[in-house]
């Protein structure tokens, strides 16, 4: 499953390029990567199997990796590289992909969106790149003979039978989470090795990631101030004034 660290949104800057500046902003677990490791381990329960937590970014995103591993993951991957830098969402999901592909896992957990980015691209990108389905606005998961997957939409939930290899993009943290790590993963995860994959190990063209594989640049960023605006409540229950109402109010 996949994760990634966020900079602290309000801390957080934005080079000439376009670019987040990470470099000694606090740093967190994205929390929708976190609803998806929660589902990942209730499956592994589940089912069986091993939850492997991998992110894409600096050495410090070990950081992220062992809080995954503090939560119950059974191992953890770094892919880290400075060729991996300014990479946008197509090029993330093609190093992404890569590993995937050299690893064999045929069943990928990640969050919705991203809080430094909310494109939520990169589930889709991944699952077309593999050649995998693609769940999206997975808020939970019923087990029998076969996994039911529960898809929660704007306006109706859908019930989807399971069929991998898939990607399962995660929008909710399922019920009966754990909230706290145990003390037992606490310790394991200190002592943990995480391994770490570069750009070399997914012999993968320089080309295909980093800012020279981005085909989307950041040419603006804004601030959003919300405006108050004020409204007024206009009686119109008696149908016979509606229209004298409206044609009042349009007048001023």
């Amino acid at each position: 499953m996949l994760v990634k660290q966020v900079p602290d949104p309000s801390l957080v800057t934005v080079s000439p390029q376009g670019t987040l500046l990470r470099e000694g902003v606090p740093s967190m677990l994205d929390p929708f990567g976190r609803m998806a490791l929660m589902l990942a381990l209730k499956m592994r329960d589940e089912i069986g199997g091993t939850v492997t937590a991998i992110s894409m970014g600096p050495k410090q995103a070990e950081e992220v990796l062992r809080k995954c591993l503090e939560f119950g993951a059974d191992d953890a991957v770094l892919m880290t590289d400075r060729r991996f830098a300014g990479s946008d969402t197509m090029a993330t999901a093609r190093a992404l992909a890569a590993l995937i592909s050299n690893e064999g896992y045929d069943l990928v957990l990640c969050g919705m969106q991203a809080t430094d980015g909310d494109t939520a691209q990169v589930p889709p990108e991944l699952a077309t790149l593999l050649g995998y389905r693609i769940y999206s606005y997975v808020s939970e998961a019923r087990f029998g003979d076969s996994i039911t997957l529960i898809q929660t939409y704007e306006r109706y939930e859908q019930d989807s039978l399971l069929e991998t290899p898939a990607v399962l993009s995660v929008c909710r943290t399922p019920e009966g989470s754990p909230q706290l790590p145990s003390l037992k993963d606490f310790v394991r995860a200190s002592k943990a090795e995480i391994r770490t994959v570069t750009l070399d190990d997914l012999q993968l063209p320089e080309r295909m990631t980093g800012l020279k594989g981005s085909e989307t640049k950041v040419t603006k960023v804004e601030t959003y101030v919300r405006e108050t605006i004020r409204t007024e409540r206009i009686d119109g229950s008696d149908p016979s004034q509606a229209a004298d109402i409206i044609l009042r109010e349009v007048k001023g």
